[in-house]
């Protein structure tokens, strides 16, 4: 076979964790694609799958630039299929976060000397 094992057809979700910008859960995703699924397709297959991820990438950076979130703290849910070894996105949400100090807490350390 061409491909890697897990080709179900099924609708599959990836969820980056929260990251302090945009930018990088779109890396994170990155990283992912090529660990994950890249390195695993073989054939025509692999190809395919990079071309679909690539203008996924596209896609994901101009829109969060235009948004002007590519500087705020966010993850990247995508949803997609695997057949016949081709990486299909169907779907990228960019949830997107305002992280604000709720407080402080100072600890200080003195030693017994």
């Amino acid at each position: 076979m061409n491909y890697i094992a897990d080709m179900s057809g099924e609708l599959q979700v990836f969820r980056t964790t929260l990251t302090p910008t945009v930018r990088g859960a779109i890396s994170k995703l990155r990283r992912w694609f090529y660990a994950s699924l890249h390195s695993k397709i073989k054939g025509d297959a692999r190809e395919i799958s990079k071309g679909n991820w690539t203008k996924l990438a596209q896609m994901l950076v101009e829109k969060s630039s235009e948004k002007g979130v590519s500087d705020k703290a966010g993850r990247v849910i995508l949803y997609y299929y695997l057949r016949d070894g081709v990486f299909t996105p169907v779907r990228a949400e960019i949830e997107i976060f305002e992280i604000k100090p709720l407080g402080k807490i100072d600890i200080t350390f003195a030693s017994e000397t």
